[in-house]
């Protein structure tokens, strides 16, 4: 049933800029801060229950009611939680960016120009704003996503009528490698952290088994922190779990006896709509308390720990998969990949690396001298 928002509380969308018959309304969200819009609360303090930064938040609740309007609806539009976050977090950082840059200068007025020299800022570290560690220039993948944000931004207030034309669509995006940059651990050190996981079962289980799913199954934090205690199931005679993918696709995962055997104190007795993974206080987890988890596994299994986080764990196991020979589009399915060339920018592992030809020319020449 969809709930209806009682009216006194819907930001009421202006006249569109535009007069004549061509004219519409601008987009209405129906709510009075973006913060109100499922998976965007903000987060204010330590344990508030918030999933956002407040400052994201406030960035773009600050903006004119003609720019707020349609950039509150657009991530709204986004069918997954994650894309909402993703959205929200890549325009806000354009907003401060902007501000500083072009005080005066409203968002929907944005020129390609702008976008351009954005663009040059975030790739260079230059920019004044819009960083999150300022003099420090962002990969060439997240400097590429910010810009195809922003042109989604654009594709969807010009959609809606908003503007004229979408100044995005002619700026080129850096080029992305075809080699993933995410450092992968080796296989040992991935097989030590699934024995730290079991070794820590007993003391903290909803941490064991976090890491269980994340190094073995290869999840991502977003997905694996959205799981509920029904999302495990039983199907033709396999555990699965049950998620949404990044993008909003559902999918079914098969789970390991040796994971479902971590997962099982989690199940006992407890509700199918309640998070599987909580705190002791009965928070969700989120993606930082996820990286808690790994660390204690790491530092129960006596590995080093300084560059463990979900994501190196999940490209692990994407480059041993793909270093042992398990085929590229049975990978690309474990990680839920929609084109199997983000999935190739993880065959890197040591096997690959053994039999470079570097090696071999090294060999050559000194066979030769």
């Amino acid at each position: 049933m969809t709930e209806i928002l009682p009216a006194a509380v819907i930001r009421p969308a202006a006249p569109a800029p535009s007069a004549g018959p061509g004219a519409v309304a601008l987009p209405s969200p129906m709510v009075t801060t973006v913060g109100d819009i499922a998976g965007l609360a903000p987060r204010r303090a330590r344990g508030d229950g918030g999933e956002v930064p407040a400052a994201d938040v406030d960035a773009v609740d600050a903006l004119p009611a003609a720019a707020w309007s349609t950039v509150a609806a657009w991530p709204k539009a986004g069918k997954a939680v994650t894309t909402r976050r993703a959205r929200l977090a890549d325009v806000a950082a354009f907003c401060r960016w902007l501000e500083v840059e072009s005080p005066g200068v409203g968002l929907l007025a944005v020129t390609e120009d702008h976008l351009t020299h954005y663009r040059d800022a975030i790739a260079t570290g230059t920019a004044r704003a819009g960083l999150a560690r300022p003099g420090v220039p962002l990969a060439p993948a997240t400097a590429a996503r910010r810009l195809s944000t922003l042109s989604s931004l654009y594709g969807y207030a010009l959609r809606r009528r908003v503007i004229g034309a979408n100044p995005a669509d002619p700026v080129e995006r850096p080029e992305v490698s075809v080699i993933g940059t995410t450092p992968a651990h080796t296989v040992e050190e991935a097989t030590a952290l699934l024995g730290g996981a079991e070794t820590i079962a007993a003391t903290y289980p909803a941490d064991a088994a976090a890491v269980s799913l994340l190094s073995v199954c290869a999840v991502r934090v977003g997905e694996l922190v959205s799981l509920t205690v029904g999302s495990v199931a039983a199907s033709v005679g396999h555990t699965v779990i049950l998620f949404r993918r990044k993008g909003g696709k559902t999918d079914r995962l098969p789970v390991p006896p040796r994971v479902r055997a971590l997962l099982g104190p989690l199940l006992d007795g407890r509700a199918a709509g309640e998070p599987l993974f909580v705190r002791d206080d009965g928070r969700p987890f989120d993606r930082w308390r996820a990286t808690t988890a790994l660390r204690r596994a790491a530092t129960a299994a006596g590995i080093d720990h300084a560059r463990l986080t979900p994501h190196t764990a999940r490209a692990t196991a994407a480059t041993a998969a793909l270093d042992t020979g398990v085929p590229l589009a049975d990978v690309q399915e474990l990680l839920g990949h929609a084109s199997p060339v983000t999935t190739q920018r993880y065959n890197r592992g040591r096997k690959k690396l053994d039999g470079h030809a570097a090696y071999r020319m090294a060999a050559l020449l000194a066979g030769g001298a």
